[in-house]
């Protein structure tokens, strides 16, 4: 009995189970995230808790490269819980996009693996960043008056009349006053002379 407590003993010693696997399997790369720009040196992060794995390795390739050459950034047979994966020098890199792989290899010879596309390095190239946009304003526009020549309006010409004369009234009433005496005198012969036909008609 006390040789297998010394034997279990020496089990946990030397061969500690790691707590991060208590938290379940995982094989991630956490950051950098798909879609991120890089720049510098670039500390990969991550988790790589798989029960009976040998070890790991992470590696980069470029995005287009059809041939899927990866290059070896860091290997460790050590678990990892939400801790760095190993360091990228992009500086040594040709700016466009990468991807980022993540293996485990098991004592039977299998493997497991994650990527994280569309990394891209931007050490060399300008960084392009968002258009501001502005919010389209109201503008209220004032016609500005044009000089317009304006004739003057033809002058309208009323004819001039002669102004009427009034009469004399001294002439007026010397002129009717002597048409009224040839009317009367006139007017008294020829009673007279009827007069005078009567009165000899009455002695015959």
């Amino acid at each position: 009995m006390k040789r297998k407590f010394v034997t279990f003993f020496l089990l946990i010693v030397f061969f500690p189970f790691p707590v991060q696997a208590q938290e379940g399997e995982q094989l991630a790369i956490s950051s950098p995230v798909e879609g991120q720009i890089l720049q510098g040196l670039v500390t990969v992060s991550g988790s790589v808790t798989v029960l009976g794995f040998e070890k790991y390795e992470l590696s980069f390739a470029y995005q287009d490269d059809l041939t899927q050459t990866w290059f070896e950034l860091a290997s460790s047979s050590l678990p990892v819980f939400e801790g760095e994966l190993g360091s990228w020098d992009t500086t040594t890199l040709t700016d466009g996009d990468y991807i980022l792989r993540l293996r485990a290899f098991f004592l039977d010879g299998s493997v497991q693996e994650t990527t994280v596309s569309g990394l891209r390095v931007r050490n060399y190239t300008a960084i392009p960043t968002s258009t501001f946009t502005p919010t389209a304003t109201a503008v209220v526009q004032f016609d500005v008056p044009t000089a317009q020549l304006i004739a003057p309006a033809p002058a309208t010409v009323t004819p001039s009349l002669p102004t009427p004369t009034p009469l004399n009234p001294v002439s007026l009433a010397h002129t009717s006053i002597s048409s009224a005496l040839g009317r009367g005198a006139i007017l008294a012969l020829v009673l007279f002379l009827v007069f005078g036909l009567l009165l000899r008609l009455r002695r015959n």
